[in-house]
């Protein structure tokens, strides 16, 4: 049985020498527990987090006379 992984974000290390990111890495966890449930939510609830962000940007532009 080939086991599932999902991508949950990257990762770099900096070069000591010259402080340059060095190339990312994925980091991974297993498809387990309710982990595909889990990223499919959380999906959803940046959705909302940034349309709500974007509406309060707006406003602001709206209200301070500045065309969007």
């Amino acid at each position: 049985m080939t086991e599932k992984y999902i991508q949950v974000g990257v990762t770099a290390l900096r070069d000591p020498a010259t402080g340059e990111f060095l190339p990312a890495v994925p980091l991974y966890i297993k498809a387990e527990d309710g982990a595909e449930e889990a990223e499919e939510k959380l999906i959803e609830d940046l959705g909302k987090l940034f349309a709500q962000r974007i509406k309060a940007y707006k406003d602001g532009c709206k209200a301070a006379g500045v065309e969007v």
